[in-house]
């Protein structure tokens, strides 16, 4: 349930941010308080003897917030690389707080709770984890071209396709279906490949050669592992 929880604050987390560009600062914020308070008040009285698995989740979740927020920057101050880290941070923890879930706690949750958290971790959190992990890789903290994109095309059809992508290779993953998994993979870079040979060859500068390739393998290669791990998670707790 701690696991669930916790996976279950950060993806509404994220999925209220989305509203920001519509709204002041300032109402996000209340919003995001409303709903960490939401469910440690929901923890509290559905779980009981382990409500305080609701504060702890709330607790990852609020810190995840500020990092992000740092990350992708705001009017007040710009993005910063270094919060990137938090990225890899939150999926330690979330591996941490499963282990201790399963092997300590002995604790279950329910199954429809699991696969609504999951499938909305993948969403748009699952597209903020890729781009640290793409700023980590060198990507300009300015850059805000989502993972599963490719670089400088007029098409971001990856803030959808990825979490699309994410979903359907975890349904996969829990299904046993390895070799669609793996279609799936080969057919993606086929789709890709002509798109990013062009793109190197327009690039004037030898320096920057292949970096198009390399961002595509490493943002996908981190996606696919969040979908992975997110399938492997959803198999042990069913």
């Amino acid at each position: 349930m701690l696991v669930v929880l916790t996976i279950l604050a950060v993806a509404v987390t994220d999925l209220i941010r989305l509203v920001q560009p519509s709204v002041t600062v300032r109402v996000v914020q209340f919003m995001q308080l409303g709903w960490w308070l939401a469910l440690v008040v929901a923890a509290a009285i559905w779980v009981r003897s382990d409500g305080w698995a609701g504060a702890v989740a709330v607790v990852v979740a609020a810190a995840w917030y500020y990092s992000s927020e740092r990350m992708d920057g705001s009017e007040r101050r710009p993005p910063a690389s270094m919060f990137a880290w938090s990225g890899v941070g939150l999926v330690a923890i979330i591996a941490g707080l499963a282990w201790l879930d399963i092997v300590v706690l002995g604790s279950a949750a329910p199954v429809g709770l699991m696969w609504i958290a999951l499938t909305l971790f993948l969403t748009q959190t699952g597209n903020q984890v890729t781009r640290a992990v793409l700023l980590l890789s060198g990507r300009e903290a300015g850059d805000s071209e989502a993972s599963g994109a490719v670089p400088n095309s007029r098409l971001k059809g990856g803030r959808v396709i990825g979490p699309l992508e994410r979903i359907f290779i975890m349904v996969l993953t829990v299904v046993g279906a390895y070799h669609v998994v793996a279609a799936l993979m080969a057919a993606k870079g086929i789709v890709r490949f002509p798109e990013i040979s062009a793109d190197a060859k327009r690039e004037s500068e030898e320096s920057t050669a292949g970096t198009k390739a390399e961002e595509f393998l490493v943002g996908s290669l981190a996606s696919w592992g969040l979908a992975g791990g997110a399938g492997l998670l959803a198999a042990m707790f069913s």
